[in-house]
């Protein structure tokens, strides 16, 4: 064995996600090990503990070309203590299983070939491992309405768009800038809802035969873009004169604007009594919620997109491995649902198409649709950019000058995303262009659409 030391030259300290390793002294009795070198030889780890005599070894390699571990049992080996510190005990294993071997070498050419292509160029890296078509990175719209333009009229076509929102649920849209706070004030909701459809290239696309049961007022994303007091309430009247139902939509709460939000949320209160009407709010806060449980009486708190998390990105269409899991969250589990409702009043969860399936709990749940958030930074980087120059040098924004209302942040065209306010959006572009997917959606347990368009 001491000869075989001697020859052993191995990989060292390789990432402890691409190699793992379980050791079994005896039946039941199954310990994980942490590989410290490797060679096509055998390899080595260390214990914190004594280990016994082991009977058999497995080794798991990940596969970065099918995006999964293979694992790989030694039963013909030969161990000895190599080294002992304080802490742990190192220990080398001789093997010359075959497919063990194999492996080794299977895993060293991927990842050297990971390591050069990501000294080179990360574009060649993403196109190597998922297949993502880094060559179209460089097309790109040069305005919002260029990209309007081109999702909804040019690549979509008026004619595939034919979308019809189900009968039996309610249909909601959203309000969420300056802009279209003053455009809701200064017309009737149909005509407020044409324009906005208009706007968007969506006129003629079968959205405009059903005006809208609801509005949805504030920013689930940036707190600098809730209306100020006397447009919310100017807003909250005249809906109310329409007969039109209201959720308010909050986002996270600073610090310094606690004690100002509940001030406003005691006053939308106090409205809500003297029109003996309830009011839904959108809570993306755990402080608010708890706010309106204890301090309020109308309000009825809905689960935000902020905190009922899942995984969303654009470019998940290209990963490979199975996607499966990501149809559920936190949600599917029944017994958080009976925390949320019983300790915090959550009667209705805010979910998002997001260009997967999705499985829906029991329950009232609203589905935002076609766009997606995937990132919010309380940090503004469209307001670095503009201020500073560099989208890194962000900071907390008090007094903020709407760059939003001019200026977003254009990406590639292929990845259906966008960057708006201080947050990024996907499309899913899907759900306009097959309307049977909002039925299918119904079906699962969506009682009301929520329209919102960037």
């Amino acid at each position: 064995m001491q000869k075989k030391k001697e020859r052993f030259h191995g990989i060292p300290m390789l990432p402890y996600g691409l190699l793992s390793a379980v050791m079994q002294e005896s039946p039941g009795n199954r310990k994980e090990i942490q590989i410290t070198e490797m060679a096509e030889e055998g390899f080595c780890f260390r214990t914190a503990s004594a280990i016994c005599s082991p009977q058999k070894l497995e080794v798991c390699f990940y596969n970065m070309e099918r995006a999964e571990y293979g694992t790989v049992v030694i039963t013909e080996f030969e161990i000895c203590r190599e080294k002992e510190e304080d802490f742990f005990t190192q220990f080398l294993v001789w093997t010359e299983q075959e497919e063990y071997r194999r492996q080794v070498q299977k895993l060293v050419r991927q990842y050297s070939k990971y390591i050069r292509l990501k000294l080179e160029d990360d574009g060649e890296l993403e196109s190597e491992l998922t297949g993502y078509p880094s060559e179209f990175d460089g097309e790109h719209c040069s305005s919002l309405e260029e990209q309007r333009q081109y999702w909804f009229a040019e690549k979509a076509g008026r004619a595939e768009i034919n979308m019809e929102i189900p009968e039996h649920t309610e249909f909601a849209i959203e309000l969420d800038c300056p802009e279209r706070y003053t455009a809701y004030l200064q017309k009737s909701l149909p005509e407020f809802y044409h324009d906005y459809l208009r706007k968007n290239h969506l006129q003629g696309s079968g959205l405009e035969a059903r005006i809208p049961d609801r509005i949805y007022i504030g920013n689930q994303f940036c707190h600098l873009l809730f209306p100020e007091e006397e447009l919310l309430f100017a807003m909250l009247e005249k809906a109310k004169k329409e007969f039109t139902a209201v959720t308010l939509s909050f986002t996270y709460v600073r610090e310094i604007l606690l004690e100002d939000t509940f001030a406003l949320l005691r006053k939308i209160d106090h409205w809500c009594s003297k029109n003996e009407l309830e009011m839904e709010c959108v809570v993306n806060d755990w402080g608010m919620a708890d706010f309106i449980r204890k301090e309020t009486k109308h309000l009825l708190p809905c689960l935000g997109t902020l905190l009922n998390k899942r995984k969303k990105d654009p470019r998940m269409k290209y990963k490979k491995g199975a996607r499966e899991f990501y149809s559920e969250n936190s949600l599917n589990a029944d017994f958080y649902r009976d925390f949320l409702r019983e300790k915090c009043g959550f009667q209705r969860f805010e979910w998002e198409s997001c260009g997967y399936h999705q499985r829906f709990p029991k329950g009232k749940n609203s589905l935002h649709f076609p766009f997606y958030q995937t990132n919010t930074s309380q940090y503004c980087p469209l307001h670095a950019i503009c201020t500073e120059g560099e989208r890194g040098k962000q900071s907390f924004v008090e007094n903020c000058s709407h760059f939003c209302e001019k200026y977003m942040l254009i990406y590639p065209e292929h990845l259906h995303m966008i960057g708006r306010y201080n947050s990024l959006f996907g499309l899913d572009l899907e759900t306009l262009m097959h309307p049977e997917i909002l039925k299918e959606k119904e079906e699962a347990g969506i009682d009301r659409f929520v329209l919102g368009l960037i």
